[in-house]
C-alpha cells in the first residue's frame, strides 16, 4: 500500500473506517459479483486516469477470477468516454502489474 495511504490511515483512522465501510456496502449492494465489480472499477480508474486504482483493481480482479482479456477490455471500454491517452496509460499500468506476477 502506498506510503501516502498508510499515513492517511494512521492520521485519520475514523475517516478511513467510514470510507471503507461505505465502499464495502456499495460493493455488496446489488447483484454484481466480485469480478464484475472490480472490472467496473478498472474502467472508472482508467477514466479518472488513476494509475494506483488501475493497479489495485487489476490485482483484485485477478483474485476474483478475471482473465487478462477481461481486464484489458474493461480498460478499452473507456476509449470513447475518457479518451485514448487515458486508455494507453491504463494499459501500461495493468500490463506492468500483470507482467510482474
Amino acid at each position: 500500500m502506498p506510503e501516502t495511504l498508510e499515513t492517511f490511515k494512521a492520521k485519520y483512522p475514523e475517516a478511513w473506517s467510514a470510507y471503507t465501510h461505505l465502499r464495502d456496502v456499495c460493493d455488496h449492494t446489488g447483484p454484481l459479483d466480485r469480478k464484475t465489480v472490480e472490472l467496473i472499477k478498472i474502467g472508472i480508474s482508467t477514466a479518472l486516469e488513476h494509475d494506483g486504482g488501475v493497479v489495485a483493481h487489476t490485482s483484485q480482479a485477478k483474485k476474483a477470477g478475471a482473465t487478462e482479456e477481461e481486464i484489458y477490455q474493461s480498460i478499452l471500454l473507456s476509449t470513447g468516454l475518457a479518451g485514448f491517452p487515458a486508455v494507453l496509460a491504463a494499459i501500461t499500468s495493468a500490463k506492468k502489474y500483470l507482467d510482474s506476477e
